[in-house]
């Protein structure tokens, strides 16, 4: 390997079995003709790391890479400070180490790098051949791509039973067994719904970012680390069976996983600091407010426990039991004068992510594409809404105004109130309860020349985390009430830039008003929205029915005294 000129990959049988603690060879994890020592029949059929390239989403091995792409980033292992990207392609500028631009993600071997899904038939001939039972059950999972498992494959078009959904629609269904291509069913489903075709080409691509996410066992079991001559079991090669946070959120990857959804799209980080997604302001705040398990080291998986109803490997519970380490306090909750109110509600007291989505053909990279997400506008920190679900508990929300170009008018229903994501609101295969809501709440017809009729509607996600201590007395009950105050910055729809809006959720309904942007005034992109963005019906927090009672549970609250 020195010889030619790769010294960084030398590695004794001795060093692979310290870090992965498995018996297996290289062929077996990376296959090649292990029988040959010709270079070229030896690395036939072999399995490699790959960059996916920015523009064209071209998964290349790093000797397709050009070389100063390669120059510092010869191997994999963790470089630079930001977690996020750690293992990301580098590239040194003006000396100073940087995330190459050229690049938006790695994957690992276990996926194909035409669709960048995870492959069954990969890894059956790779960690199934010790792990096989593991596979199989894994390939029934939401996280291994078993049909029918996850939700969001299900959403096709934005004005199907289904409802619209936040990160967008599944357009390139994977072909069975080995999900190695895509059909074109969905594209061809969506263009029936839409007034702007969308192309095979960028359909697959939205499904190629898609794929990125869904992960494959070296996702969640492999845990790259610098090489030390202390501890031989770290290097590129270390295993663990019980995945770490970093893990759940893209293991360095990139801004990948579970850390879109949570610090983005939900604004509920768990890791936050470098992860936060939030506005300047945000930012500043949130960063530090890391969620209290994280804190004392508790994983992603302590909480999120295996289903036992189905016991597929990788399906793991939506829901957690809070317990199974609060005992006490849960008792006294469910006795207490907040029994009807989820945990979250107050002790996620801030959130950030997302002030708009706008899924329209105006965005910079818009121009022929129905289907382009933007996605840059974020929050400061703010309070979460609370509304009440199916159930009749209180939980914490991120309301967030989207629209949806393009739609045939006709398809459009105005939703009447706030419809979950299950069944009957949702036309939506679970296989667990979804507390997480959407409205329809308009048609603007002819908006403009490029997204023609648009339907405008509120997605609003359940957050649960960034648990810390919980939010004041008042911050409930000085007002039946809610109005947050929502700033945002960034963003690139037409002449919205920085700004803000109010959240208003009373007795009349929920709405999104006051849109205002620099010096106060409304943008001209907004102004059609005005009023768009309105669901009536009451929304109004409890009144308090006992004005005595609340001054003594107030005081011992902020006494440190208060049992829920």
């Amino acid at each position: 390997m020195t010889d030619s000129g790769y010294p960084q990959f030398a590695l004794s049988p001795a060093e692979v079995q310290a870090q992965t603690h498995m018996p297996a060879s290289c062929s077996d994890c990376h296959m090649g003709n292990a029988g040959s020592a010709a270079k070229e029949n030896a690395h036939e059929g072999l399995l490699l790391l790959r960059a996916v390239r920015q523009k064209t989403w071209e998964a290349t091995p790093r000797s397709g890479m050009a070389a100063e792409d390669v120059k510092d980033w010869s191997d994999l292992e963790p470089r630079g400070d930001a977690r996020a990207t750690q293992l990301f392609p580098k590239r040194r500028y003006a000396g100073v180490l940087k995330d190459n631009p050229e690049y938006k993600t790695i994957i690992y071997h276990d996926k194909n790098p035409d669709t960048l899904a995870f492959s069954p038939g990969i890894a059956k001939k790779t960690c199934g051949k010790c792990h096989a039972q593991i596979v199989q059950s894994f390939l029934k999972s939401p996280m291994g791509g078993g049909s029918g498992a996850h939700a969001q494959s299900q959403y096709r078009i934005w004005t199907g039973t289904t409802g619209p959904q936040s990160c967008g629609l599944w357009m390139g269904v994977l072909s069975k067994p080995d999900q190695a291509s895509f059909t074109d069913e969905n594209v061809k489903n969506y263009n029936k719904h839409s007034t702007m075709p969308l192309s095979e080409k960028d359909g697959y691509n939205s499904q190629r970012n898609c794929n990125q996410c869904h992960v494959g066992c070296l996702d969640c079991h492999l845990d790259v680390r610098k090489r030390s001559a202390e501890n031989p079991g770290d290097g590129p090669h270390t295993f663990v069976k019980k995945p770490a946070p970093l893990a759940c959120y893209g293991g360095g990857r990139a801004f990948a996983c579970h850390a879109g959804p949570l610090e983005r799209r939900r604004g509920d980080g768990y890791l936050r600091q470098e992860f936060t997604m939030a506005s300047p302001e945000g930012t500043a705040i949130l960063k530090e407010q890391i969620d209290v398990h994280m804190r004392k080291n508790i994983a992603c998986v302590d909480c999120h426990v295996p289903n036992q109803s189905t016991g597929f490997h990788g399906d793991l519970r939506r829901d957690v039991a809070c317990g199974k380490c609060h005992a006490p306090v849960v008792r006294a909750q469910k006795n207490g004068l907040h029994k009807n109110v989820d945990c979250a509600a107050c002790h996620t007291a801030l959130i950030g992510g997302y002030a708009f989505n706008f899924w329209s053909a105006v965005g910079p990279r818009g121009k022929e594409n129905p289907l382009t997400r933007i996605q840059d506008y974020l929050t400061g920190a703010t309070t979460p809404l609370l509304i009440k679900n199916p159930k009749g508990l209180w939980i914490p929300v991120h309301a967030v105004p989207h629209l949806s170009g393009n739609v045939k008018a006709e398809e459009v229903k105005i939703s009447r109130r706030l419809l979950f994501r299950n069944k009957p609101d949702s036309d939506i295969q679970r296989r667990y309860v979804s507390n997480d809501s959407y409205a329809v709440t308009g048609l603007i017809k002819n908006l403009d020349d490029k997204d023609h009729d648009v339907m405008v509607w509120l997605n609003l996600d359940r957050v649960a985390h960034g648990t810390g201590k919980a939010r004041t007395c008042e911050s409930c009950h000085a007002s039946a009430a809610q109005r947050i105050a929502v700033t945002f910055a960034g963003g690139s729809y037409k002449d919205v830039e920085d700004g803000e809006y109010t959240i208003i959720a009373d007795g009349k309904g929920l709405r999104v008003v006051d849109f205002k942007g620099e010096g106060g005034k409304m943008p001209v992109g907004l102004a059609p929205l005005k009023d768009a963005w309105g669901l009536k019906g009451n929304f109004s927090l409890p009144g308090i029915k006992n004005k005595k009672q609340y001054e003594r549970v107030k005081k011992a609250y902020e006494a440190g005294a208060f049992v829920h």
